[in-house]
């Protein structure tokens, strides 16, 4: 049987039966044969994903024994396995052994290890391996920086997280969408306002269409920790280039569903007389799905009686007749949630 035909029934097999494929893997070692890479990466999937952790142990141990790996590239490969499995500390060792057979572990064998402690909740690791990083001279990337800055501002870490954050800025390596939201998030966490404001303007100016795509997740950050003005506040501040519709909707979702009617009303109030183009019926619309369609019946209801414009471009039967269905929509969704329906 040769090598190319071993390697495809490994690979094959090891879907179905990982034993199975582990004999097959073993008649190739007894007999001096390697395995391809691919059918190694195989084989190593199927035993994380039918979790023969321990087999998938031997299976190193026995690869490793006969200098199976040789460079950063194979040795990544158990690392990553090793650590989807959550056994990081394993995964460690193979960096040492790595290390003790000459091949330089590099970025990613880094950022898979640790992501794995922050997923295992190892933070203080995480750390360490950090500083281990760049004592062995390899520098972060902004994923490096990104794993362990999320990680520090969900710990409440965020003093962390923010000298992280400026060390990235001073070594080069430019923040991107992951990065604002994990340390604007961060922020929030630590009632930190002022900084988080002051993060959120600095970026915007230099980058309006990346703080488009952050403002969404900050506005339900702020809201979540009960800043609702300043949310409502930083809404009006940015240009439609940054705050357009969504971020509107998200907002006045929150609002609904959290019983805050008047300061609901209010933002649709605001939100056509500075765009004309955004009718209330097109905001009806796209909130009236939300999972508390009660508070959203007060919320039109509101409207009514504050006369807020209700019609649309096509003229004011067709608004009535839009504003109506919706209405019977939202009455309808409250008495089927209603434990009496």
């Amino acid at each position: 049987m040769d090598d190319d035909l071993l390697n495809a029934l490994i690979g094959s097999v090891s879907a179905i039966v990982p034993g199975l494929a582990i004999f097959f893997l073993n008649f190739m070692l007894d007999r001096e044969r390697s395995p391809s890479l691919v059918t190694v990466t195989s084989l190593s999937a199927n035993l994380c994903k039918h979790g023969k952790i321990d087999e998938l142990l031997e299976v190193f141990h026995k690869l490793s024994s006969i200098n199976y790996f040789t460079d950063t590239q194979s040795y990544n490969i158990m690392v990553s396995f090793l650590c989807k499995a959550g056994k990081v500390r394993e995964a460690y060792e193979v960096l040492r052994d790595m290390r003790r057979k000459g091949a330089i572990p590099d970025i990613q064998s880094y950022n898979l290890l640790l992501e794995a402690c922050c997923r295992e909740d190892l933070l203080q690791p995480a750390k360490r391996l950090w500083d281990e990083m760049f004592t062995n001279g390899c520098p972060g990337n902004v994923e490096t920086y990104n794993i362990l800055i999320q990680k520090c501002s969900e710990e409440d870490e965020i003093e962390d997280a923010c000298r992280l954050f400026h060390d990235m800025i001073e070594k080069g390596v430019v923040p991107d969408g992951i990065t604002y939201t994990s340390v604007l998030k961060g922020l929030c966490l630590a009632k930190d306002l002022k900084m988080s404001l002051e993060v959120f303007d600095n970026f915007a100016m230099q980058d309006p269409m990346l703080a488009r795509s952050v403002l969404c997740t900050f506005i339900l950050s702020l809201c979540k920790e009960g800043n609702l003005v300043p949310a409502m506040e930083l809404l009006r501040s940015q240009s439609t280039d940054i705050a357009f519709l969504e971020s509107h909707l998200i907002f006045l979702k929150f609002l609904a569903d959290a019983g805050e009617i008047s300061l609901a009303a209010e933002h649709v109030k605001w939100i056509q007389g500075k765009s004309p183009l955004m009718q209330s019926n097109e905001i009806l619309a796209s909130i009236s799905s939300s999972s508390k369609p009660g508070p959203i019946l007060k919320l039109f209801q509101v409207m009514q009686e504050n006369r807020l414009n209700i019609t649309n471009d096509s003229g004011e039967r067709n608004g009535l007749q839009m504003t109506y269905h919706m209405f019977v929509h939202l009455e309808y969704s409250i008495y089927w949630s209603s434990p009496y329906a």
